[in-house]
Order: structure tokens, then C-alpha cells, then sequence
């Protein structure tokens, strides 16, 4: 083949491909999405609130031996022998102290800020759409929280699904796993700033 009819197929190859991507998008006009013009429809991190929990220690007050001895004193009667003498005043219990409720604090801090990251699983990225939306709805049919996620790219705009948002790595490998073994979808975990 000689070189001006290579260059000539490769021509109408770029021409074509170019059609393919700019006729729908002009052919389509200012349609509405159900992705937001700004902001995103990204769940949003859990909220975390957590602090210090004080817990009062309540120890109870052991009963002094000798208090016992003096109760059990006053409880027997007198031995019949012997007369009995006349209005003794009952041996008096001594007060013991109750000991001061004590608070104890947790060995280890409580975070009052939640982490300052999360992790999702990538399941697909679409030029259209609808596309990315028909996944999605099909991901939360199976109870997965799916999401939409629009991003500018050079040609215009670009739709990734993801599953999400986890708050570690580790669950969001897991759920990658459950992924591919279920629905046969290879995803990616990403990192969601």
C-alpha cells in the first residue's frame, strides 16, 4: 500500500471518530441530568460526634466487723438467770464514711473530629449519562449505595459510578471483593477527598 492512500484511510478513520463523539452531543442540545450543575450528589461523610464519657465509680462501703458485733449485742436478749437491768440505753452504731464517687476517664482519648477521609469503589465511567444512571439505580436495586459522580474531562463530561463512601480502606476492599464474587464487576477503590 503506498503512503498517500495510508495517509487518506487514516484521514476518514479520524473524521469518523470524530463524528461519533461530537454528532450526539450536538444532536442531544441542553438536556436536564439528574447529576447537579454544582455541587455533587456524593452521600455525605458520617457524622462522627464523639468526646469523653465520664462514668462515676460508686464503691460500695464495707460494714466494719466491730459495727456488726455491736448490732448483734443489742439483738440478744438478756440471759433469763440474771436480772435484767433496768432502761440500758442500746449500744450506738458508729457511722461509717461513705467513700466519694470517683470518676474514671477512658484509658485511650476519644477523637471529637471525624477522619478526614473516605473510600469508595469505582464500578464503571460513562460518556453518557443515562448509562452511569441505569448502573446506579441497578447497584442500589441490590442494596448497594451506589452514586453518580460528573467530572469535566477534555471532550466535555464523564459520568463515574461508585459504591460508597467507607471509612476505611479495608471495608472498601471488602466490598470490592463482594463486587466481583456477586455481580462480576472488577472495581477500583479509589480515594474520596
Amino acid at each position: 500500500m503506498n503512503d498517500h492512500l495510508k495517509q487518506r484511510l487514516v484521514g476518514a478513520v479520524v473524521l469518523v471518530a470524530l463524528a461519533v463523539i461530537f454528532v450526539p452531543m450536538l444532536l442531544q442540545g441542553h438536556k436536564r441530568s439528574g447529576i447537579p450543575m454544582f455541587g455533587s450528589n456524593v452521600p455525605s461523610k458520617p457524622d462522627l460526634k464523639a468526646g469523653e464519657i465520664d462514668i462515676p465509680l460508686q464503691v460500695p462501703s464495707p460494714a466494719p466487723a466491730a459495727a456488726a458485733t455491736a448490732i448483734e449485742q443489742v439483738a440478744k436478749p438478756a440471759p433469763a438467770a440474771r436480772p435484767a437491768p433496768k432502761a440500758a440505753a442500746p449500744a450506738a452504731v458508729p457511722a461509717v464514711p461513705s467513700a466519694p464517687a470517683q470518676t474514671l476517664k477512658p484509658a485511650v482519648p476519644v477523637s471529637t473530629t471525624p477522619p478526614a477521609e473516605a473510600w469508595a469503589v469505582q464500578v464503571g465511567s460513562f460518556g453518557e449519562v443515562h448509562n452511569a444512571m441505569k448502573l446506579r439505580d441497578s447497584l442500589r436495586a441490590k442494596g448497594y449505595p451506589a452514586y453518580v459522580e460528573q467530572i469535566r474531562v477534555s471532550h466535555g463530561a464523564s459520568y463515574r459510578v461508585r459504591v460508597g463512601p467507607m471509612l476505611a480502606r479495608g471495608e472498601a476492599v471488602t466490598l470490592q471483593g463482594k463486587l466481583e464474587a456477586k455481580l462480576h464487576m472488577r472495581g477500583i477503590v479509589v480515594h474520596q477527598p
